[in-house]
């Protein structure tokens, strides 16, 4: 819930990682009795993804299960890079890093998991949820206040766009008068 590092680490983010459960969903996994599996996402965190993508910022899904659910979700917010299957999530990202020139400064994590803090050492900031395991709130900058899956994702589009100085409701404007 308090920022470990100051404000300039966040102003700095051109890309950030974000996991999906425990993210933008609670965590659980719904199974009916006729095999069809469901995810619940929030439009909260939705439209916070669309106003960083506005701003400029990348957005990486990078997921150790797979499902179709979240690539769809994910390219309804015209998100396009969606890793699945992606376990090693430091491996993946210093990969991705080198391959892209990008600098630690540049890139923030938001994850629950061990899988998602295997990461902290390639990112600069490392976001993260009040229902994620023990473990990786300790190590986080940022716990949030919202849980996964209740707008935790969106707390931390919030707080990005306001480190650069702007709020939410001046970059939606921006994107309804892009036409979007």
């Amino acid at each position: 819930m308090n920022l470990k590092k100051d404000n300039m680490s966040i102003n700095k983010i051109t890309t950030i990682f974000f996991d999906v459960d425990g993210i933008f969903t609670d965590g659980s996994l719904y199974f009916l009795e006729n095999g069809v599996k469901m995810t619940k996402f929030n439009v909260y965190d939705g439209m916070g993804c669309i106003l960083l993508k506005e701003l400029g910022i990348e957005l990486l899904i990078l997921t150790a299960r797979h499902s179709d659910a979240i690539i769809e979700r994910f390219k309804d917010l015209g998100i396009n890079k969606i890793f699945t299957n992606i376990l090693n999530k430091r491996e993946f990202i210093k990969e991705y890093s080198k391959t892209h020139n990008l600098n630690k400064k540049e890139l923030a994590m938001m994850g629950d998991d061990l899988q998602d803090l295997s990461a902290l050492d390639e990112v600069n900031v490392f976001f993260t949820t009040p229902n994620a395991i023990d473990l990786v709130k300790e190590k986080a900058t940022y716990i949030t206040k919202r849980l996964g899956g209740e707008g935790a994702v969106r707390e931390i589009c919030d707080l990005i766009i306001s480190s650069r100085g702007s709020n939410s409701a001046f970059e939606f404007e921006s994107y309804i008068k892009k036409g979007k």
